[in-house]
């Protein structure tokens, strides 16, 4: 006897017969199951949000793409602490820039600026910005994203904005590119030339971003850019690990174990990158010994 039946009439199905005591699906959940209709896969697109700004400083509105809240998955960062998410590159989408006066930034410090940097801005930029359309985009491109990027690290630096805003900056176009060149599988002479070519600029904006974080650190309180100074210590000793600085690189990790604001997840790194540096110093001074 089928005890639920009379449940068809809310478009359950209820066959089968009723024990309480076995875990499993309801009706709806085992009908939604049966249908076993595949997954959908999302696009960078399905992520993003066209949203209207207005530029403080010619006060034209304009359309810019933002990650939707929420829709994106949290992955595992890079160990430089590059941040990634399932399906979408969210650093793409940070910078708002204006197609018709030029300025441009990061979303969080779009509508910070003073009377007196407004009119560095159109001084400086916007008298000599070529305007374009303001046209809309399903998602950018990399290359897109870099541009809207050097355009905000231009503005920064016209603004005079804090050392560890522009770092910030030249770090997030040295990770896209880094990012760019590892998608770039083609081995035609074309594709070889603008792997050299993105390479440059990752390393080259790399180095900006370290010793513009370096300094910094040196001479701002923290947070910096919105980083907090064991984050930072942690990033830095990562990128010096990139430039073979195992010096710069070995205060830092000594300063995040013996400091009682660092996580133990971070502090774990931390061990295994000091071995990574015992290792790589015990290496360079048997090659220099070679040598002699």
């Amino acid at each position: 006897m089928n005890l639920l039946a009379g449940l068809e009439k809310f478009g359950l199905s209820t066959d089968g017969e009723l024990d309480i005591t076995k875990e499993g699906k309801g009706p709806e959940q085992k009908a939604a199951h049966e249908k076993n209709e595949p997954e959908k896969v999302l696009k960078e697109a399905d992520f993003l949000l066209e949203k209207v700004i207005q530029c403080p400083v010619c006060d034209r509105k304009f359309k810019t793409l933002t990650v939707k809240t929420g829709k994106a998955k949290r992955l595992e960062p890079d160990e430089d602490l590059r941040p990634r998410f399932q399906g979408v590159d969210t650093i793409k989408y940070d910078v708002a820039a204006c197609p018709f006066c030029g300025y441009s930034a990061s979303h969080k410090d779009f509508e910070r600026l003073s009377s007196t940097q407004i009119k560095w801005i159109k001084e400086g930029v916007s008298a000599n910005f070529k305007s374009t359309k303001d046209v809309s985009y399903p998602e950018y491109t990399y290359d897109q994203a870099v541009d809207r990027y050097k355009l905000a690290l231009v503005c920064a630096m016209t603004k005079k904005a804090k050392l560890s805003e522009k770092s910030y900056l030249c770090l997030k176009i040295a990770w896209l590119r880094r990012t760019q060149y590892g998608l770039i599988k083609d081995d035609t002479p074309e594709a070889l030339v603008t792997k050299k070519n993105i390479k440059t600029e990752w390393d080259g904006f790399y180095r900006q971003a370290y010793e513009g974080f370096v300094k910094a650190s040196e001479t701002e309180t923290p947070p910096f850019a919105g980083i907090d100074a064991n984050t930072l210590d942690f990033m830095l000793a990562n990128m010096s690990m990139y430039f073979k600085d195992y010096s710069t690189a070995s205060k830092l990790v000594s300063r995040l174990l013996t400091s009682t604001g660092t996580s133990q997840r971070i502090k774990d790194k931390c061990f295994d990158m000091k071995e990574t540096i015992v290792a790589e110093v015990k290496r360079q001074k048997a090659e220099s010994a070679k040598k002699v």
